[in-house]
């Protein structure tokens, strides 16, 4: 076979199974992994295929957008570990800010006996909230913009610059050594630019599904975070290269 028709082969394959091993590809088009090693270089570089350790796999749309459903329960364990490390950072007296995640509905019964405030743009997350005297919570006003039900667009973002908090945790959709923190639509991300720009400390929450990935509007470089939480099935050659870019990693453990 021709490298050209292999090339093509390899990217169908890709795409039908959504994941490929090296010796899976050598053993399919008898040529060595040295060879397909290089084939996938090539394809990656044209932005075809996604190589990952000992393998490859299809690349995924920018504008990944998973449903409520998806997002409740996908990574679930690795959430709740994220939610465990992030809670600890939390001390009396904070103004945080809890964007609307299943991460930060998981964090509010651990932080639920501080006397803090909090600031959200999420129905859900107000309204768990909402019953916890000790804690003093804000909802940001404005338009309710996905099925999520968080609070977007100009007005929520006029009403947040209003506001200087201690931490912000926040959820994304794609975190990439190259481009740096991403998420899938405008609002989203014109929202979390204003929370980034006031907030003292902002720390990344994700887990391993963000690492990676360059979701379709893009937030902020890494210079901007001072943290982020993962977990230990999050890839290790990108934590490798956040790392070495001076990004503080830190890892939830289930």
């Amino acid at each position: 076979m021709i490298i050209e028709a292999r090339k093509k082969h390899i990217v169908e394959l890709i795409e039908k199974q959504g994941i490929v091993t090296l010796q899976q590809l050598s053993d399919t088009f008898e040529v060595s992994i040295y060879t397909i090693r290089r084939d996938l270089t090539t394809l990656e570089k044209k932005g075809l295929i996604q190589k990952t350790h000992g393998g490859a796999r299809k690349i995924e749309k920018s504008k990944w957008l998973p449903s409520f459903q998806e997002g409740s329960l996908e990574a679930i364990e690795q959430k709740k570990a994220i939610a465990l490390k992030a809670s600890t950072l939390v001390e009396q007296g904070d103004t945080i800010f809890l964007m609307g995640s299943m991460i930060s509905l998981l964090m509010i019964p651990l932080i639920k006996d501080l006397h803090i405030t909090i600031v959200t743009n999420s129905l859900d997350v107000a309204k768990e909230l909402s019953i916890i005297n000790n804690i003093e919570t804000i909802l940001i006003g404005g338009k309710i913009k996905n099925e999520k039900g968080n609070i977007l667009g100009a007005t929520a973002v006029e009403h947040l610059s209003n506001f200087h908090l201690d931490k912000a945790f926040i959820p994304c959709a794609g975190i990439h050594h190259d481009i740096g923190i991403s998420t899938s639509t405008i609002d989203s991300s014109a929202f979390l630019k204003a929370l980034i720009s006031c907030s003292r400390q902002n720390i990344v929450v994700a887990d391993y599904r963000k690492f990676r990935r360059i979701t379709f509007a893009k937030v902020c470089n890494f210079e901007k975070i001072h943290m982020i939480i993962t977990d230990k099935k999050a890839n290790k050659d990108e934590l490798k290269r956040l790392e070495e870019n001076h990004v503080h990693i830190e890892i939830a453990h289930t």
